[in-house]
């Protein structure tokens, strides 16, 4: 059933995404962004900021959590339509554990997915300095 109202549009699901986490060197830690392409046949609602965790090389999740903060903003979502991407900023300051691999796991509110990683895969390690990844909101990109 075809609506008008973005806010009536479904959530995005794994199925309607192909989603990529991009890093780049910041001092001894990166920052970067989840990029996120609607590569469905439906417009979808994508909300609120992504939460990032990196894999090790064998698959398996690092302890690394992911800090949203409690910012408003309305509304807590983007409509995606079909071909159109998002992106989120994302920074990581420092890693002393588990060396990461080349994918991490990316949820969204609404579904989540193993995403490839381009870039660096983890910061430098830097003793004493936290060690969360931190997120924003999703916008449209071009």
């Amino acid at each position: 059933m075809a609506t008008d109202s973005p806010a009536e549009a479904p959530l995005c699901e794994a199925a309607d995404l192909a989603v990529v986490v991009r890093w780049e060197r910041d001092g001894t830690g990166l920052r970067g962004q989840v990029v996120a392409e609607n590569v469905g046949g439906r417009a979808c609602r994508l909300p609120g900021k992504p939460e990032v965790t990196p894999l090790a090389g064998d698959g398996t999740p690092l302890p690394a959590q992911t800090v949203i903060t409690l910012e408003w903003r309305s509304p807590g979502y983007v409509l995606l339509q079909p071909g159109q991407r998002a992106a989120a900023p994302v920074g990581w300051s420092s890693w002393c554990g588990r060396r990461a691999g080349g994918r991490a796991q990316v949820g969204w509110g609404s579904g989540s997915a193993v995403a490839e990683v381009h870039g660096p895969t983890q910061p430098e390690c830097s003793p004493g300095a936290p060690d969360n990844l931190r997120s924003s909101w999703f916008q449209l990109i071009g």
